[in-house]
């Protein structure tokens, strides 16, 4: 009855790569029909957002194709590690630009402050959660100056919130426009409970944090045991 079946070895000898890039369902693609509809998006992509050239190569297909499905996730996010200057926040852009997220990257400078790192964060929480925009938020290692940065990041990637990061005037504001947002969407809430809940929902559902690395670095291993989120709720790549 099985005498058809191949081997394991047979089955697994190509890449098994699936996409809904090329139609509306999640079904097998050839490398040559992914790199077509890759090559004709990426002139897209330099014409409107970076003139930076990527070499379109087997091993980027792949990457690109892990960084889509993690985007396509509720709380998808993304660490990637790799050699400075290997693509890693290139290829994250192109593919938030391929899926319609808006792209929030960190832009540290010698004057950056914990203060600007909060207002930062501030900003995305507001358009993911209280906007529903869908974001792509973008940091390097190098963007964390100071422990607190990291902690915060921690805090937000495991419970979609980040408690103290509103207070006083900034947090009425905030259920200003989270009640405003819930009720754009149809949504009548009332108690600050519900609507605080739904913000943080929001924040689950429509932003991605990237965050890269190098490996060389001799801080990985310490952020692998001083920041467990970081490790335990993004897919490595």
């Amino acid at each position: 009855y099985f005498g058809g079946a191949c081997s394991v070895k047979e089955a697994l000898k190509r890449p098994l790569l699936y996409s809904c890039w090329l139609s509306k369902n999640y079904v097998p693609v050839t490398r040559e029909e992914l790199k077509d509809y890759v090559s004709a998006r990426l002139k897209g992509f330099y014409e409107e957002e970076l003139d930076v050239q990527l070499v379109l190569f087997d091993q980027m297909l792949d990457h690109v194709l892990r960084i889509d499905r993690i985007y396509r996730q509720p709380q998808g996010h993304l660490l990637l590690i790799g050699t400075a200057g290997a693509g890693k926040t290139t290829l994250s852009r192109f593919v938030a630009w391929l899926n319609g997220l808006s792209v929030f990257q960190l832009k540290v400078h010698s004057k950056y402050t914990a203060a600007d790192f909060d207002e930062d964060m501030r900003t995305v929480l507001r358009r993911a959660g209280c906007r529903n925009e869908k974001m792509c938020f973008i940091m390097d290692e190098s963007n964390m100056l100071d422990t607190g940065f990291l902690e915060r990041l921690n805090t937000l990637l495991a419970n979609g919130e980040v408690p103290g990061l509103f207070e006083g005037d900034e947090h009425t504001t905030l259920m200003t426009q989270i009640k405003e947002g819930a009720q754009r969407q149809g949504l009548m809430l009332d108690s600050h409970d519900e609507l605080y809940k739904w913000f943080t929902m929001q924040v689950m559902r429509n932003l991605h944090v990237v965050f890269t690395m190098n490996p060389s670095g001799s801080g990985l291993r310490e952020r692998a045991s001083t920041s467990p989120a970081l490790f335990n709720r993004c897919v490595l790549n």
